[in-house]
């Protein structure tokens, strides 16, 4: 593609160069046409200055000057009328420039050196004034074409030097000496006239490169805007169904007056919520990535324990559709970020889940001595040869049509990107009815401390972590507070609640907190999420305290944002977001801080 853009771009400087050539050989021959008829006039005041006894040579010099005039005025006429010349066409009148002007150089040198000998004084005069004005004038105009100005000065200005000096006047010398100095004045004006050109021309191909910038980078961003338009279209559709769906069942639970009828509806509830939550966060991530936000954080990564939770995420999923997902075990270390390679394992699960109606889905892995590749192999429906690179762009489900296969089309697209900031090979190989296959080549490495064993490197990442855990939990919304009291209080946490930094101050006071999880926003007249964390840090610096791990979550995704939680190290979560998900980075978050 790189190599696309330079040839491309190199494409463009030959064409603008090309057009500026034109230009100028144009500006060149409409000079020539208001020149010509002038030479001519002069060309019969000569002749007729002449004395009819010693008048061979100069109807000589005439016959040949006029011939030479004709052709040059034809050319100059028919040049300008040609609007955009070929490049071998260009070449053609290239030359034929130089030519006229050599010849015009060669003719007005014989002028001076076999016709103004044979005129009286004041003739030579005017002669002499008239051609040395004529090719001083051409010093700006030929000034962009050097190699037409040294066919055609010199000649001219060292033959009527020379014809000069031969005369007997006592001011011959002189006038000899001023037309050599006019000489090197000519060719000091053109030069200097020249560099101005070309400053000119490097301003213009600037101009006009950044022109064609300009238009590319309009370009990218009409597609853009066609992109925006069509994810509002499909957000706009795969987003409401569930909603809607979400709205009609929980009418319906609320009307429910058995326990199973109850328990069946909320079932329906968590599989639209889920649905939901993995359309929102493939939007988020989508959004991430165009906002250039993703940055790969490349660290050792402990296989097994990626895969373990992998498993955990997707086994019930495929046990709801009578599917046998198989997880291989591996005991190697790969270099990677382990968020985004989490990310791109999920993608690429999840789709096999999605696009398998029966069978099983296995996630294989593959050790070598250099690179681990990991496979996700499925028995789904398959994709077409023609189809296999159309799968990994945006909003593209080729089994939209097929019950169980919603979603936003993102997923796929997302994974090529994440391999790509990685730089981990992807792969797909695909039999339309037999299943896919997709494969990850990840870099391996030892493991980061010497003589680490297997279950060591896992060893303390367990959900256990998080009994007994004394956490803290700020936002403003009521339910929202609420319901992540409620969820931490089942995973066997001590929590408090509180919906401002007051508030907070005053639980921290009453209990110490082991975890803070807070909201990014906590209303306009309250300091945000981050705000209150370090207020909070900064009183366990005080009190003597030791680190204070804390999450922040929130739906906002912006690049200040996530540098300031960078800044101050705190964990972003970003919503929606999945218990699973909140239990297993709260475990990390606390074995983490343990560890340190």
């Amino acid at each position: 593609m790189q190599l696309l853009s330079l040839f491309r771009g190199w494409r463009e400087r030959q064409k603008a160069s090309a057009s500026v050539e034109a230009q100028y050989l144009r500006l060149i021959f409409r000079n020539v046409v208001v020149m010509s008829p002038i030479s001519l006039a002069m060309m019969v005041f000569l002749a007729a200055q002449v004395d009819p006894h010693s008048a061979h040579p100069v109807r000589v010099w005439a016959a040949f000057y006029g011939t030479y005039l004709c052709l040059r005025w034809s050319a100059s006429l028919f040049y300008p009328r040609v609007r955009d010349p070929e490049p071998h066409e260009l070449r053609w009148w290239s030359l034929l420039s130089l030519l006229i002007q050599g010849c015009n150089g060669l003719l007005l040198g014989a002028l001076g050196l076999f016709v103004v000998p044979h005129l009286d004084l004041y003739a030579q005069m005017i002669a002499t004034m008239v051609v040395l004005i004529f090719v001083g004038a051409t010093a700006f105009s030929l000034s962009g074409r050097w190699l037409d100005i040294l066919v055609f000065a010199p000649p001219i200005y060292l033959s009527f030097a020379w014809a000069v000096s031969l005369q007997n006047h006592p001011y011959a010398p002189g006038v000899s000496l001023l037309t050599l100095a006019l000489f090197l004045l000519h060719l000091v004006y053109g030069n200097n006239h020249r560099k101005s050109i070309l400053r000119s021309f490097e301003v213009a191909r600037r101009s006009a490169d950044v022109a064609r910038e300009l238009q590319f980078k309009n370009l990218e961003f009409q597609e853009v805007a066609s992109a925006r338009s069509r994810l509002l279209a499909t957000v706009s559709h795969d987003l409401r169904q569930p909603a809607h769906a979400i709205g009609l069942l929980s009418e319906r639970a609320m009307g429910e007056t058995s326990f199973a009828g109850v328990k069946d509806t909320l079932r329906d509830l968590n599989e639209l919520s889920q649905s939901l939550s993995a359309s929102l966060i493939t939007l988020m991530d989508l959004t991430r990535l165009d906002a250039g936000l993703v940055q790969p954080r490349m660290v050792p990564v402990f296989l097994p324990l990626m895969l373990t939770r992998l498993e955990a995420e997707f086994a019930a999923s495929a046990r709801g559709k009578g599917l046998v997902l198989a997880v291989e075990r591996s005991d190697c270390w790969v270099q990677s970020d382990p968020v985004l390679l989490h990310g791109v394992l999920t993608n690429l699960v999840s789709n096999a889940i999605k696009y398998t109606r029966q069978g099983r889905v296995d996630v294989r892995v593959f050790p070598d001595v250099a690179e681990v590749r990991v496979q996700v192999v499925d028995t789904g429906v398959g994709i077409d040869a023609d189809k296999l690179d159309l799968i990994f762009k945006e909003f593209v489900r080729l089994d939209a049509s097929d019950a169980g296969t919603e979603g936003l089309g993102l997923g796929l697209s997302i994974v090529r990107r994440y391999a790509s900031l990685l730089s981990h090979q992807l792969s797909v190989q695909s039999q339309p009815g037999q299943g896919s296959s997709f494969s990850v080549a990840l870099q391996r490495v030892e493991p980061p401390i010497a003589g680490l064993e297997v279950g060591q490197a896992g060893k303390g990442l367990h959900l256990d972590s998080l009994r007994g855990l004394h956490v803290l939990v700020i936002d403003n919304v009521e339910l929202l507070l609420k319901s992540m009291g409620n969820t931490l209080s089942g995973w066997d946490c001590q929590v408090q609640t509180a919906h401002n930094i007051d508030e907070a101050l005053q639980c921290a006071n009453r209990q110490w907190p082991d975890l803070v999880v807070s909201d990014y926003h906590l209303g306009d007249r309250e300091p945000d999420g981050l705000e209150l964390i370090k207020t909070l840090r900064a009183q366990a610096q005080r009190d003597g305290r030791g680190h204070l791990p804390a999450l922040l979550m929130t739906g906002d995704v912006s690049a200040q944002l996530e540098a300031r939680a960078a800044d101050v190290g705190v964990e972003i979560l970003h919503k929606p977001v999945r218990p699973k998900v909140l239990r297993a980075s709260l475990v990390e978050l606390v074995d983490g801080a343990r560890h340190a």
